[in-house]
């Protein structure tokens, strides 16, 4: 009888483990510590109003190295984004009770949040028996459904856009709890059971924490350390106390080229008030060619090997607002950033914004971007 029982046991426990960990996901469907996706827009050529790419190829590391995805769209149903989200699309009540999920943004599918909110995007899905992954990025209405087939919003395609990925053991997810409450994260749809971190569990319910700035050191399941940076609410107009990324060049102690969604009606020009400059990258460069405008990805890479994924825009009113980023410290990172750096502001420059109508139409600053993923 108890051998019966054993075997019984030890069948139900094979059925459990064969389910795949909560982990970032490659193309293969491996499991990885952490990658970064920059998505290309859609743009057409200004000289022969061609149409170049479909607005959802990519370029991709990960943190096994530099990887360029040849033939893969950023919505395939068994590509990166859909591997790592796979967990997210089981129905909630199917969903184990070891799995719980937030995702958050200002601009989710049907609506937007009101501007006290934070100016932020990302997905936590967590199993509290082991890990759970932390997917911030830029991309508006997304995931769109949870729905493998469904996820990337219709509106997806016409603006580059850039993702970070990171595993995380489960207690991690304490700080990120904390983290979503001092970007006042808007948590549109999630399911975290009752026994879960209390810090999670107050993200859902709006709790706040406030503080003028707060940077936390959060390590990776594979032991690769990231530094999250967060600015609560700021009642100002400068610069100085309100931007994000002035904070950052200060925690990191070097100068910044950051690149921002530049539709804003009032963009700020470079700050070079402090001991570290942050100046606006004006044109994206790529294997093929360039743009300008139709990108509401946000990143910053420093002179030293940092480079952070950020939620908020170099703008007036976004000092005004919430939002973070998520840094990380390695030269593979910093150098795949820096070879999209073209134009950059510098000290005697006005920044100005893109006429916006244009880019709608499509018509960006486009001599012939080829193939994005190179």
């Amino acid at each position: 009888m108890e051998r019966a029982v054993l075997m019984i046991s030890l069948f139900f426990w094979g059925i459990a483990n064969t389910e795949a960990a909560v982990t970032c996901k490659n193309q293969k469907n491996d499991d990885v510590d952490w990658y970064i996706l920059y998505k290309a827009p859609r743009v057409r050529n200004v000289k022969d109003k061609r149409i170049v790419g479909t607005g959802l190829e990519y370029r991709y590391i990960d943190s096994s190295g530099s990887a360029v995805v040849d033939g893969t769209v950023i919505n395939d149903a068994d590509g990166i984004l859909a591997n790592t989200l796979r967990p997210l699309f089981t129905p909630i009540r199917k969903m184990s009770s070891n799995i719980g999920f937030i995702s958050y943004s200002d601009q989710p599918p049907g609506c937007s949040a009101k501007d006290t909110f934070g100016h932020s995007k990302g997905v936590l899905v967590v199993d509290k028996t082991s890990t759970g992954v932390w997917l911030l990025h830029s991309t508006p209405q997304f995931p769109y459904r949870r729905d493998q087939n469904h996820f990337w919003p219709p509106s997806g395609h016409e603006n580059a856009q850039t993702f970070i990925c990171v595993t995380f053991k489960y207690d991690m997810f304490k700080k990120i709890g904390e983290h979503l409450q001092y970007i006042r994260a808007f948590p549109f749809e999630h399911d975290i059971p009752e026994e879960f971190h209390q810090e999670l569990k107050d993200a859902v319910n709006w709790e706040v924490k406030t503080a003028p700035n707060n940077f936390v050191v959060m390590t990776s399941d594979g032991g690769r350390n990231f530094h999250a940076a967060a600015k609560s609410r700021f009642d100002g107009d400068t610069a100085k106390d309100g931007d994000l990324y002035v904070a950052i060049a200060q925690l990191l102690g070097s100068d910044l080229d950051v690149h921002t969604w530049r539709c804003e009606e009032d963009p700020d020009g470079p700050y070079c008030g402090g001991l570290h400059k942050v100046l606006n990258i004006q044109t994206v460069i790529s294997p093929g060619g360039s743009w300008e405008g139709p990108d509401h990805s946000k990143w910053c890479v420093a002179e030293t090997d940092w480079a952070c994924i950020g939620d908020l825009n170099r703008a007036h009113t976004q000092y005004k607002r919430p939002g973070g980023a998520l840094c990380i410290q390695n030269q593979d990172v910093n150098t795949f950033f820096r070879a999209f750096v073209g134009k950059t502001s510098d000290c005697n420059d006005d920044f100005t914004n893109v006429d916006c109508n244009r880019k709608r139409k499509g018509l960006c600053l486009v001599e012939d971007i080829g193939t994005f993923i190179g």
